[in-house]
């Protein structure tokens, strides 16, 4: 073999290594990009999850703030009813005692 076939030879074989070296720069290359993009998906993902929690809690406060209310209107009315019936058995016990002295 001369030393030019041996060149030749040598040098097509580095042009194969130098190619699959780039091939392989490139695999992990796209495979970096992949991984990212999945990292990105599952974090919009979890982003999502939390969101909608979020929103659930919301939603379950407002109920719950709309409970009170309406509970605090009630209660508001029993107090009214309570003050009326405390009033009426404060005159009705007045009327009786001045029953009482007038017998």
């Amino acid at each position: 073999m001369t030393a030019h076939a041996i060149a030749s030879t040598l040098d097509g074989s580095l042009q194969r290594l130098a190619g699959l070296a780039f091939d392989m720069h490139q695999d992990r290359a796209i495979a970096r990009q992949e991984a990212a993009y999945e990292q990105r998906e599952r974090n919009l993902s979890a982003v999502g999850k939390v969101a909608a929690r979020v929103q659930s809690d919301a939603n379950r406060i407002a109920a719950l703030q709309a409970e009170v209310a309406r509970l605090r209107e009630e209660n508001n009315g029993w107090r009214v009813r309570a003050l009326g019936a405390e009033g009426k058995l404060a005159r009705m016990a007045a009327a009786i005692r001045s029953m009482r002295s007038a017998a």
